[in-house]
């Protein structure tokens, strides 16, 4: 018999084992019959359906790289994990309903078929390929339903945050207007009003991290700015903040041009905290800016150890970063930062197509680049008219 007409044929006896397995989950220890069986039936219908269907080699070896044919509308095993997100699954209880299912079917066909033919073989791989197939399906689905529940979550938390935050500031600069108050606490009001806006600064990486995953990317809205003036700001800044370190400003050329200028002076501003939490306290941060005919460069460079090749690949991605950290450098009193900046500069060039990279060695130590195009989208009604 094959294996497409066993699955047809005995459906009720792999469902019920299917059910007899979901039942021993943690969270279906109280599930009905339906909720137990969810789409399985469905599922298993595509998988015999699957059977039938003619493929040729490449087309399997296409399907083994996950790269076979795409359904238009959600598939039975994609409705299966959503299903299963809600009724509180975890990726192991998801993986584990499949590796029971593919052992079950295997082990029923096998008491009354004798697989001895190569139309038999090829039938158990032709299965374990769609076994495959809808176990990818689901966990895709599942792994981007919580990717997208924990984005939203880091959205709100942000939004929620800023409200007390602005009023932190607020209240610290109606102090620091005070001439009356001891200057004890005129200090006292400056150090809060410099820790409340870097707190904003990382509010607002968290943010555009968390959206950036929701979205499209980074949103931005490109119009006539001089790069000039921002970088100039933005190291003023920095030197403000950070009056122990000594930071190096070198321009070149012609640095005006179509870009946010909101979104450039942030991007700016994490290369260089970036570069002053991870450079010799001892060595300058120099940052350089050269306008090209074609595109502008930002370069932030500062002494520090190099940086293995292995952690140079992730360094512009957060959550890979702390994954790979050995779990004592991940107790909150020996992580500095999450990282948060970097990546959101990533996101900020790329958003105006250009491209940021990183090179670290002994001699030159470690140098961020970000190269901007010039490319000028559709003026905005309050730019400059045109020269001429």
């Amino acid at each position: 018999m094959k294996l497409s007409d066993f699955i047809r044929n005995n459906l009720e006896c792999i469902l019920q084992e299917w059910e007899d397995f979901a039942s021993t989950l943690a969270p279906l220890a109280d599930a009905n019959k339906k909720e137990l069986r969810d789409h399985a039936a469905a599922v298993l219908k595509v998988v015999a359906d699957d059977l039938d269907t003619p493929q040729a080699e490449h087309e399997s070896i296409a399907k083994s790289k996950g790269q076979g044919p795409q359904a238009a509308d959600d598939t039975a095993a994609e409705i299966h994990a959503a299903d299963r997100v809600a009724s509180g699954f975890t990726g192991e209880h998801v993986m584990a309903e499949y590796r029971a299912l593919r052992s079950s079917v295997l082990r029923l066909w096998a008491r009354q078929v004798d697989i001895t033919t190569a139309g038999d073989i090829q039938d158990m791989i032709r299965f374990n390929e769609s076994i495959d197939q809808a176990q990818t399906e689901s966990m895709t689905r599942y792994a981007k339903m919580l990717r997208e529940a924990q984005n939203l979550f880091l959205a709100i938390l942000g939004h929620d945050v800023r409200t007390p935050l602005g009023a932190i500031s607020m209240g610290a600069q109606v102090l620091m207007q005070d001439q009356s108050l001891p200057s004890k606490v005129l200090k006292v009001a400056l150090r809060i009003f410099n820790s409340s806006k870097r707190m904003d600064a990382i509010v607002r990486d968290l943010l555009d991290f968390s959206t950036t995953h929701l979205g499209d990317g980074i949103p931005v809205d490109p119009h006539t700015v001089d790069l000039a003036e921002i970088g100039h700001g933005v190291v003023e800044e920095a030197r403000t903040f950070h009056p122990d370190r000594r930071i190096d400003l070198v321009v070149e050329g012609d640095l005006k041009g179509a870009w946010d200028g909101a979104r450039m002076s942030q991007a700016f501003s994490n290369l260089i905290t970036n570069a002053v939490q991870h450079g010799n306290p001892e060595t300058p941060v120099k940052v350089a800016m050269r306008g090209l005919p074609t595109e502008v460069v930002y370069e932030v460079s500062n002494d520090a150890d190099v940086i293995p090749t292995s952690k140079l690949r992730t360094l512009f991605d957060p959550v890979k970063r702390f994954a790979i950290r050995p779990a004592s450098e991940r107790a909150a009193t020996r992580t500095q930062n999450l990282g948060l900046g970097l990546y959101v500069v990533k996101q900020i060039v790329a958003a105006h197509e250009g491209e940021v990279s990183v090179r670290s060695s002994e001699h030159d130590g470690v140098i961020f680049s970000a190269r901007l195009p010039r490319v000028m989208p559709n003026r905005r009604n309050d730019d400059p008219p045109p020269a001429g």
